[in-house]
């Protein structure tokens, strides 16, 4: 049986929203009610980052081993930010971008999806910025991942799962077989293929690099799957959130799911998570808590 350890964060309306575990072992979350991010330290000290009164900040990326990316939807910018706060901002060239989802290639470079006009953007090691269209129209392009040096990326609206080979930007795109269903968070599993969330369909899906998509349906259709990690053991499959159910779930390599409950943690409308080296699962409940979830 999991065992659920709950960390109130503070200010508790500050909507625990995005995590990320950077390999130092700290657990950053942004909060996106408060214009900050938190910085959980492996001995429990916890240090409130503020961003600035125009900031919205979005999705956290480990960015180095004591840094994250933040995707800052306000201010529409990717800042960098360390144990002590902002060192970098990088402003996206477009107005009304809306830098949502972000992530980091191999090859030092961070991309990162412009929810306000279809497009990516990627900040090059020495700072420049270059934007590319997805090909969608009023898609909501959501979250990004990175497998090496290429990209997967979700466009809610457009109900596509796009896929980006190196550093060409031309994205490849495969729409969904179920009409509607809402992709949103996404990550590359253990078997080299994208999964990722059907946010209003309930399902959990799977892309190869072919385009050749699998669902698979939840229990609960009504769930609200919202954000994926890959689970750290090998072969594990991965971690996703029901925002809906108020529950963490587990997904297979071939499909099977678990769910542990989350309702006995006082909190609801859990949102990202990530995976701890020591295979901790963190999920930040937008109520006010961040949730360590043992296995």
């Amino acid at each position: 049986m999991s065992s659920l350890a709950v960390h109130p964060i503070d200010p508790a309306d500050g909507g625990p929203y995005s995590v990320a575990v950077t390999s130092d072992g700290a657990v950053w979350c942004s909060l996106v009610h408060a214009g900050a991010v938190l910085r959980r330290d492996p001995d429990g000290s916890v240090v409130v980052l503020w961003l600035g009164d125009s900031s919205q900040p979005a999705q956290v990326a480990a960015a180095g081993s004591d840094s994250v990316l933040v995707a800052d939807m306000a201010a529409n910018a990717v800042l960098l930010v360390g144990p002590t706060g902002v060192l970098r901002r990088t402003d996206a060239p477009s107005p009304g971008a809306q830098p949502y989802g972000v992530t980091s290639l191999h090859d030092g470079t961070a991309w990162f999806t412009e929810m306000g006009n279809d497009s990516l953007g990627r900040i090059g090691i020495l700072g420049g910025v270059a934007e590319f269209a997805t090909g969608t129209l009023d898609g909501v392009v959501s979250m990004v991942a990175a497998s090496g040096d290429s990209l997967w990326f979700t466009a809610n609206q457009a109900n596509v799962v796009g896929y980006v080979r190196g550093a060409d930007a031309v994205p490849a795109l495969f729409p969904l077989p179920t009409s509607e269903a809402g992709p949103v968070g996404i990550v590359v599993g253990d078997d080299g293929a994208a999964w990722f969330t059907e946010i209003l369909a309930g399902q959990i899906g799977r892309v190869d690099r072919a385009g050749r998509v699998v669902e698979h349906p939840l229990p609960d259709r009504h769930s609200k799957p919202h954000a994926i990690v890959r689970d750290a053991r090998p072969d594990g499959g991965c971690w996703f959130t029901l925002w809906g159910s108020n529950e963490l779930g587990h997904v297979t390599l071939d499909g099977s799911f678990s769910f542990v409950s989350l309702a006995e943690t006082g909190h609801e409308e859990p949102h990202g998570l990530a995976v701890g080296a020591d295979g901790t699962v963190w999920v930040a409940m937008e109520t006010g808590a961040l949730v360590a979830v043992t296995p």
